[in-house]
């Protein structure tokens, strides 16, 4: 085994530059498949992060019924237990408390159908990124003022310390009440929804003017790691999901994101498939120049005693050898690649992919698979193709090969 071993090393850089070459086409589609799983995993991470950091949150609390027909009469049941239970949650960072209705917007130039959301400043501020969304004034701080977004201020007509006048339907009554604010911030986050049709008030006064006083509608929760929404999502909404309440992770509350990240895991095995496919006839090329230059070489092995097996066990291991010394490049790219990924990223800012715009450049993200899982696919991927001109060459006859030819 040591003596194949040896001979196969050796007699791979007997032609360095064909070596080099096909060394180098097996290490770019290892780098290549290292920096693309880091990039993918991401951008899978970034997804995650501008759908749910911005507002949403990794999961949400609702009255049964209430995510349907937004009717505000539906408060959540038993808050005060159920705020108990979660502060006690472990797992969960932080929580925050809001009220949500449907209402209209007017200023002196327009009037705009919106979703209202009363919200408690100090808290919001720690589970979602409006405050840091916010291009002119300031966050709302005390009753009186509202926020809104820029492509709702641009259809209003108005700016930053304007007063306009909020329309809606008491809960329960239904009696339409009206109120005057000021316009203390206007935002962008990037979701088009939420920009063009959505305003904040502080909860208080949410409260009052839907006369639901100490009753909300929504318990937004974050969770000390993101991927406790993905590994528990069950355990979550099974735990809460009591008193008449509904609990959901993220994963149910946009199905199509959920969507979109099971499918970078996907895009994932097909640029593997793609990269071996490259490797494959790489590898059966080298080989098969390699037969053709060393033919009278095997029929002299043949002809002094070696046998098939003998000489299909140097061939493949050749090929084996070739893979370990192209794998060593490949991490050495592929991580050179991944740290400058990581550092420098890509920005993707604004762009919108499953109704969820990207807030921030995209960083690579190193992972135990690019050097163990990886590496391990394409060394043994190297050794299976090989025994096809393995074999090719066991087979050769002895006659034809001394007078090389095949």
């Amino acid at each position: 085994m040591e003596y194949y071993l040896k001979l196969a090393w050796r007699n791979i850089f007997r032609n360095r530059r064909r070596t080099f070459l096909t060394g180098l086409i097996i290490a770019i589609g290892l780098a290549m498949i290292m920096f693309m799983d880091g990039m993918i995993v991401g951008m899978k991470n970034n997804i995650i992060s501008s759908g749910t950091s911005s507002f949403l949150g990794d999961a949400q609390i609702h009255r049964v019924g209430f995510n349907e027909s937004q009717d505000t009469a539906l408060t959540i049941n038993r808050l005060e237990e159920l705020k108990e239970a979660l502060l006690k949650d472990e797992s969960i960072s932080v929580l925050t408390e809001r009220v949500l209705s449907f209402a209209t917007l007017s200023s002196p130039a327009d009037i705009n159908s919106i979703v209202i959301c009363g919200v408690d400043p100090r808290k919001e501020k720690f589970l979602s990124k409006m405050d840091e969304g916010l291009i002119e004034g300031s966050y709302v701080s005390k009753e009186g003022d509202i926020m809104i977004g820029d492509k709702l201020a641009e259809r209003l007509e108005v700016e930053s310390g304007d007063r306009v006048i909020l329309t809606l339907s008491e809960a329960g009554s239904g009696e339409l009440i009206q109120e005057m604010f000021r316009v203390s911030g206007i935002y962008r986050i990037h979701i088009e929804e939420m920009d063009a049709s959505m305003a904040f008030i502080v909860l208080s006064q949410a409260q009052k003017l839907l006369g639901i006083e100490n009753e909300i509608h929504e318990i937004a929760v974050q969770f000390k790691d993101f991927k406790y929404a993905i590994e528990n999502e069950k355990t979550f909404e099974q735990k809460y999901s009591e008193y008449g309440n509904i609990a959901e992770t993220w994963p149910s509350l946009i199905p199509q994101l959920k969507y979109i990240i099971d499918m970078t895991d996907i895009s994932i095995g097909l640029l593997v498939l793609l990269v071996f496919a490259v490797i494959v006839f790489g590898i059966i090329n080298t080989l098969f120049m390699s037969l053709y230059e060393r033919t009278f070489e095997f029929g002299v092995l043949r002809a002094v005693g070696t046998r098939p097996g003998g000489l299909r066990k140097l061939i493949v291991f050749e090929a084996g050898s070739l893979a370990v010394y192209s794998i060593i490049i490949g991490i050495v790219i592929g991580t050179a690649l991944n740290l400058f990924g990581s550092l420098v990223g890509m920005d993707l800012t604004g762009v919108e992919l499953a109704g969820t715009t990207f807030t921030s450049r995209i960083y690579t993200a190193f992972k135990a698979r690019q050097y163990i899982l990886h590496p391990l696919l394409i060394f043994a991927f190297t050794v299976l193709v090989s025994f096809y001109p393995a074999n090719h060459a066991a087979k050769m006859s002895i006659t034809d090969a001394l007078r090389k030819t095949m």
